[in-house]
C-alpha cells in the first residue's frame, strides 16, 4: 500500500463530506489511504487497520492473476496501486477531483474520469465495486455489467426495508437476476462496519474550528453530519443497514 499524506489545500475542494473525513484522517493518521469503512474485529484497533481488512477481504474474491479488472469507484486509488504489479486493471470514477489526487499518487495508473454507466463495451474478468455501487441505480449497473463481465463483486452498504437512502438490498438482488447474474456468495459483516463512523463521530467535535477554516465548510453542516452518523449507527443497530459482500455470476 502506498499511504501520502494530504495537506488541505489538496482536498478542500473533495465532496462533501469526504473532505471532511479526509481532514480528520491527515490529523490524526498522518496520511489519508482509503475513503470506505473499515471492518473491526475489536473498536480499539487502528482505522486503517480496519480499512486493510475490507479490502483484503475485497481483494481475495477477485480471480487469480493474470486477469482483466475494472474498478468501478477509486477512491484514492490504494487499491489500484496494490493491483497493479500483477493485475490488467483499468479504474474509473465520475469525481474529477479524484482523479486529479490519484493521478498525482500514481502517475502510472490506467484511470479514466467516467460514469460506470457510461463506460464502452469491453470484456474484463470481474468488475468490483467498493463501496460505489450505492450510487448508482441497480439495473443501470448491472446492464451495464452485462456488457462487461460475467463475474461483479460488491462490498457496500444497504438498507434491508424500506428505510433510509440506501440501495435497498433486495431491490438490488432482482435487478441482478433481471439482467442475468446469479447470486453466488453473500456475506453479512454488518457489526464490523459501524465502528468508523464511531471514529469520527468521537473526533469531528475536535476539530470543528479547524474544519469550518479549512474547508469552508459551515458549524451547520458538522452539526448535520453529526446528526447524520448517528443516524447511521442506530439504524446499523437496528438492524436497518447491512454491511456486506456480494458476488453475481452469470
Amino acid at each position: 500500500m502506498r499511504a501520502v499524506s494530504s495537506g488541505p489545500v489538496a482536498y478542500r475542494d473533495f465532496t462533501y463530506p469526504l473532505n471532511v473525513f479526509m481532514h480528520i484522517l491527515t490529523h490524526e493518521e498522518g496520511n489519508v489511504a482509503y475513503l470506505h469503512y473499515g471492518l473491526f474485529e475489536r473498536p480499539d484497533e487502528p482505522l486503517l487497520a480496519a480499512q486493510e481488512r475490507s479490502t483484503e477481504l475485497l481483494l481475495s474474491r477477485l480471480p487469480p492473476p493474470p486477469a482483466r479488472l475494472l474498478e468501478a469507484g477509486i477512491g484514492l486509488g490504494t487499491t489500484l496501486a496494490r493491483l497493479m504489479p500483477r493485475y490488467d486493471v483499468t479504474g474509473i470514477t465520475p469525481d474529477a477531483q479524484q482523479i486529479e489526487m490519484v493521478r498525482a499518487r500514481h502517475p502510472e495508473a490506467n484511470i479514466r474520469c467516467i460514469r460506470f454507466e457510461d463506460f464502452p463495451a469491453d470484456t474484463f474478468d470481474a468488475v468490483f465495486f467498493q463501496e460505489s455501487s450505492q450510487y448508482i441505480n441497480s439495473h443501470a449497473l448491472f446492464a451495464k455489467a452485462r456488457e462487461l463481465t460475467r463475474h461483479v463483486i460488491v462490498l457496500d452498504e444497504f438498507a434491508m426495508g424500506d428505510e433510509g437512502t440506501l440501495h435497498r438490498y433486495g431491490d438490488f438482488l432482482r435487478a441482478a437476476e433481471q439482467h442475468g447474474f446469479a447470486k453466488s456468495e453473500d456475506l453479512d459483516v454488518s457489526e464490523k462496519a459501524p465502528p468508523t463512523m464511531e471514529y469520527f463521530m468521537t473526533r469531528i467535535p475536535r476539530y470543528r474550528d479547524r474544519l469550518v477554516a479549512d474547508l469552508g465548510i459551515t458549524s451547520q453542516q458538522i452539526d448535520d453530519l453529526l446528526a447524520s452518523g448517528r443516524d447511521y449507527v442506530d439504524r446499523y443497530r437496528r438492524g436497518l443497514y447491512a454491511y456486506r459482500l456480494l458476488q453475481f455470476r452469470r
